[in-house]
């Protein structure tokens, strides 16, 4: 016998019914929520692809500015180096590393010190840094070159801060000065040399005088002597005597007085042959064994020069090289076209050469190796070449020769 399923009250069915209904409700509810969310989600994820673009737009432009300014400093031809709080190089541009010797990327990041590490008393950026130092709006001092050799700047420091105001490091901006330190010397060079000129004018007007009489004294007493008089050859020294002294009164005044010259269209090579014939007869004079061989181009060459000054220039120059070779020796000429805007006359002896430490000294007044020079030959043959918009060349081998080379511009083509 089964039992029999007991019907369902209507209090029951419509319980089960509002049940359904309030389910209905809330999964309505529900799935409205989720598509409000859906919704919002999409607007988030809308905004959140317009902000990346946005913000990769200003990374962008923040990466063209970084590599703008990055460009602005190392175009700079000041020297700038940046610290960091702590002391270490964060910027080092390229014109700090063409004064300082050292590559920008063996510096960043390493501490300032190690760009001194051998001069202690280079470390003015991390004082600054420090606040033990006062900082000055420019100055001037001596950054060493990673070769060794001492470099004169102008720089100034700044302190960098944030936008609170707190120190984050210290900028460096330098300058190279040499230039301008080398003609600082040039400049007090040309005024001693004009000083030097006008004191020069009034001690050979007040020389020159009285060497005349002098002169004119021992001739009368030379007169007055008979030839076989032992006091000729004491006369004849002091003869000698007062011509040295004229000799050196005379190049002074040439030396020091402002060049005086007619430029006039030149050509070289035959200015270069009168002065080999002339140079040949003073070898005869003198009965050296020299042989003189030019080698000249077949073309002409010319240029704007005085030839009574070139010509002095080339004389001084072959003689100091038959001066070089008292016994024997081989003297060499040659005029060439350079490469560029020049044209170079070569006087080349095989004497016994210039010692390296005279080298840097041949062309300074009265300095002379030569034991009756005056020590103004030389020097007054760069003036005349300087004059001529030129400059000197001397190459030198101890016990082989010199060579020195004479470089004067040429007229173009265009210009003859």
């Amino acid at each position: 016998m089964t039992a029999s399923t007991p019907a369902l009250s209507s209090e029951m069915i419509e319980a089960f019914q509002k049940m359904f209904q309030e389910f209905q409700t809330r999964a309505e509810k529900l799935s409205n929520a989720y598509a409000a969310m859906q919704d919002d989600f999409r607007k988030v994820n809308i905004e959140l692809d317009r902000k990346n673009i946005e913000l990769g737009q200003s990374l962008s432009r923040q990466e063209e500015m970084q590599t703008y300014l990055d460009s602005i400093l190392q175009s700079m031809e000041n020297g700038v180096v940046g610290i960091d709080s702590d002391g270490i190089i964060t910027h080092f541009n390229r014109s700090a590393a063409e004064i300082t010797g050292f590559a920008a990327p063996e510096m960043l990041g390493k501490p300032y010190r190690s760009l001194h590490e051998t001069r202690d008393d280079n470390q003015g950026l991390l004082q600054v840094l420090y606040g033990a130092a006062h900082i000055p709006m420019r100055a001037e001092k001596v950054i060493w070159h990673r070769d060794g050799h001492p470099v004169p700047v102008s720089y100034h420091y700044s302190l960098l801060r944030d936008s609170e105001g707190s120190r984050i490091g210290a900028v460096e901006v330098f300058t190279d000065i040499s230039r301008i330190k080398a003609l600082e010397e040039e400049m007090q060079q040309t005024r001693t040399m004009a000083a030097l000129g006008e004191m020069s004018a009034t001690v050979a007007h007040e020389i020159r005088n009285p060497l005349g009489a002098m002169g004119m004294w021992a001739a009368l007493l030379e007169r007055d002597l008979d030839d076989n008089d032992p006091r000729r050859q004491t006369l004849g020294k002091i003869t000698e005597g007062l011509s040295k002294l004229n000799k050196i009164v005379s190049n002074l005044l040439v030396f020091t007085r402002p060049v005086k010259a007619e430029l006039r269209r030149v050509e070289i090579c035959a200015t270069v042959v009168e002065i080999i014939d002339f140079v040949k007869i003073e070898i005869e004079r003198l009965r050296q064994n020299i042989a003189v061989v030019s080698k000249l181009p077949d073309r002409k060459l010319t240029a704007m020069a005085d030839p009574e000054k070139l010509g002095q220039v080339l004389l001084n120059l072959c003689l100091n090289a038959i001066q070089a070779m008292p016994r024997e020796g081989k003297l060499r000429v040659e005029v060439t076209p350079d490469a560029g805007e020049y044209l170079v006359i070569s006087i080349t002896d095989t004497g016994g050469g210039i010692p390296a430490d005279d080298m840097e000294k041949i062309f300074d007044p009265f300095y002379t190796t030569k034991e009756n020079g005056t020590g103004l030959g030389l020097a007054i043959v760069k003036k005349f070449v300087e004059f001529h918009a030129g400059y000197i060349d001397v190459s030198s081998v101890k016990g082989t020769g010199t060579t020195v080379k004479v470089f004067i511009p040429q007229l173009k083509e265009q210009e003859r």
